[in-house]
């Protein structure tokens, strides 16, 4: 950005009072725009942002990319090639974008949201005098004093407990579309009480996040809140400060004062998955966090696997997760297979985990065995999720399989999957068709997908004519139809120019006799419009 920091932030001041002013919090409408527009700042869809004075230009990567311009004097006049007519998530997420960069932009939605049930003067009063004031109480909470932390794991979890009653965890309900935020600030609250000691910090953390993603799921499960893709974010937070924590955790190695505190959470784990009360999505992604991460010890594993087989549960999708991830760290493919059989198309909407860390950690075995599995599962479940959500699924897989090794290892299995995911993954498998050099598949897929010659040639069409002229042949024949049939100077000088091409690529195969006929041909059937057979002189296509 060619703008210094200062200035940005006056512009951004002054914009940022007239969003607030525009967006209704009380509004659905609204809140969708702020949160898709969070979500997409988030997930770093934001790309080539430059401002220029009192103009800002951006792209984001949504389903469909658009190109915007906001205006900082007048951000209501600020234009997106979105059909949305008034500010939109792009928008959003690009004033996001710019925010971040002068202040925070939990705390700009937490000053909107607070505009929706404004407090009496009173209560107003006292939560100022309390903010002024950090140590300052009711005398509400003084009488309700919490437990002592304590020094024992036991003690921990209660005291968790008595730090979450002072949670008001309706929130997550009243505001669902903040419920990332809202979790993020409960952490945070949990975090101020970790012991002093640096080295008991991290296990604190973890203690914490774990016990924060059984309780808030569990909660949400009893009111029946059904969440969204975008709400599971939390979750995706909690592992990640627990992920964060065990990596503090692995810099050293643990003292034995910490065993009781692993073999609990070992335990709770267990607890955990026998319980029916929490879903199975959160209980399947902590509990194969923490026995990819923390429980390592073969012997551990196999015992976990003997209890699970023995294990009659009614979360069958749980238990096949867990069952199949013991599978997996263990290396045990054949019995692996068993459990993926089980797991049907369920396999591909829990394989995010998995991929990632297999791949990632260069256990490519056990990668390859998940990628063959997934292929005939990916149409069926790709079937059960919208257009949105599928681009962006398809989007992630592509990216975190390592297509250098799978290509060495089995070409044959990435088309294959690429195929499979049509037509989503169509720019990836563009790309694949180009560096392999599969020309005439590439022709294939044009044809399915329906692009223009225009659009095809920044695609692969130029290497495609360069290096097997003939089968570029019947897109520029189309093209030029196209082209023909629009009936006007613009598209008749644009057949003119593939007409052209064609006749480049007879010259260079020798085959001009043929050029010859399609030429007469052409004329011939458009011998009416005069318009065409003048454009077709001035290409000195034919003689004047």
């Amino acid at each position: 950005m060619s703008i210094r920091i200062q200035e940005l932030k006056d512009k951004l001041l002054p914009m940022s009072q007239s969003i607030q002013g525009e967006l209704d919090p009380n509004l659905d409408e609204s809140k969708n725009v702020v949160s898709k527009g969070l979500l997409l700042f988030r997930q770093n869809l934001v790309s080539n942002v430059k401002v220029r004075d009192d103009e800002v230009t951006a792209e984001v990567q949504d389903v469909t990319p658009v190109t915007l311009e906001l205006n900082l004097l007048f951000p209501l006049l600020s234009k997106c090639s979105c059909p949305q007519n008034q500010w939109c998530r792009h928008q959003m997420a690009t004033f996001f974008m710019l925010y971040n960069k002068v202040g925070r932009v939990s705390e700009w939605i937490q000053n909107w949201r607070s505009q929706s049930q404004p407090a009496t003067q009173q209560e107003q009063s006292l939560d100022d005098l309390m903010k002024k004031h950090g140590n300052l109480k009711k005398a509400s909470d003084l009488l309700n004093e919490r437990k002592t932390r304590g020094n024992t794991p036991d003690e921990w979890w209660q005291f968790f407990d008595s730090l979450l009653k002072n949670e008001d965890l309706e929130l997550l309900e009243r505001q669902p579309y903040l419920m990332d935020v809202l979790v993020q600030n409960i952490t945070k609250r949990f975090m101020k009480e970790a012991p002093f000691e640096r080295e008991w910090k991290p296990l604190y953390q973890l203690f914490a996040t774990l016990y924060l993603s059984i309780h808030i799921d569990l909660y949400l499960k009893k009111r029946n809140v059904e969440l969204s893709r975008e709400q599971y974010s939390m979750y995706d937070f909690l592992l990640g400060e627990m992920e964060d924590a065990v990596e503090k955790l692995s810099i050293h190695a643990m003292p034995f004062s910490f065993d009781p505190y692993i073999a609990f959470l070992k335990k709770k784990t267990i607890e955990m998955s026998d319980s029916t009360e929490n879903s199975t999505m959160m209980k399947a992604e902590v509990y194969r966090f923490l026995w990819y991460y923390l429980f390592k010890q073969k012997s551990w594993r196999r015992e976990e696997v003997a209890r699970l087989e023995e294990t009659d549960n009614e979360d069958t999708t749980f238990y096949n997760v867990a069952l199949l991830h013991q599978y997996l760290l263990l290396e045990d493919l054949n019995k692996a297979s068993e459990v993926v059989d089980e797991l049907g198309t369920e396999l591909v909407a829990f394989s995010e985990f998995w991929l990632r860390k297999f791949f990632v950690g260069k256990r490519y075995e056990v990668g390859f065995f998940l990628v063959r599995n997934i292929l005939s599962r990916m149409p069926d479940h790709l079937g059960t999720l919208d257009y949105y959500e599928a681009t962006r699924f398809v989007r992630w897989f592509v990216r975190i399989l390592p297509m250098d090794w799978l290509m060495e290892k089995d070409s044959a299995l990435v088309n294959e999957l690429l195929l499979s995911m049509l037509p989503y993954s169509f720019f990836s498998y563009n790309e694949y068709l180009i560096s392999a050099k599969a020309y005439r598949e590439w022709v294939e897929l044009q044809r399915y997908m329906n692009y223009s010659i225009g659009e095809m040639e920044g695609m692969g069409l130029r290497d495609v004519t360069k290096e097997a002229p003939e089968l570029a042949l019947p897109i520029y024949y189309t093209g030029v139809i196209t082209a023909i049939d629009q009936k006007n100077r613009d598209s008749y000088k644009l057949a003119v120019r593939y007409m052209k091409k064609i006749r480049t690529i007879y010259k260079k195969t020798k085959k001009t006799d043929k050029w010859d006929v399609y030429l007469t041909y052409i004329l011939d059937k458009y011998k009416r419009l005069r318009a065409f057979q003048e454009e077709c002189r001035k290409g000195k296509l034919i003689d004047a």
